[in-house]
């Protein structure tokens, strides 16, 4: 077989797989820019947050009470953000701007 026999049949496949990095490559743009964007700290600050695990937390402060056999925190750092405590809430409370919430019912605020 010659070379120009070997890129003849290879060109529909190699055409095909162009087609679909070509395709693929505006989505692939889109979801990096998203994800940029949703980590920074101005994209969460306007986002009610609720974190189900305190691991997600990059540090907290002293305890300054419980509620409902959990800690309450004097404040919470997530993702470099500092949140104060701002009160409790007994049932699922539809959170707010610059709102954290640690179940469960602990809410916080940023007021950076």
């Amino acid at each position: 077989m010659d070379l120009g026999s070997l890129l003849a049949e290879l060109t529909p496949a190699l055409m095909l797989l162009g087609g679909i990095a070509m395709g693929l490559l505006p989505a692939y743009l889109f979801f990096r820019l998203e994800s940029k964007k949703r980590a920074a700290p101005a994209y969460l600050k306007r986002q009610p947050i609720v974190v189900v695990t305190l691991k997600a937390l990059d540090s907290v402060a002293d305890v300054i009470g419980r509620y409902r056999e959990s800690e309450i925190y004097r404040y919470v750092v997530f993702k470099g953000m500092r949140y104060e405590y701002d009160r409790i809430t007994p049932a699922r409370a539809r959170l707010k701007e610059r709102e954290l919430l640690i179940p469960p019912g602990v809410i916080y605020r940023t007021y950076d």
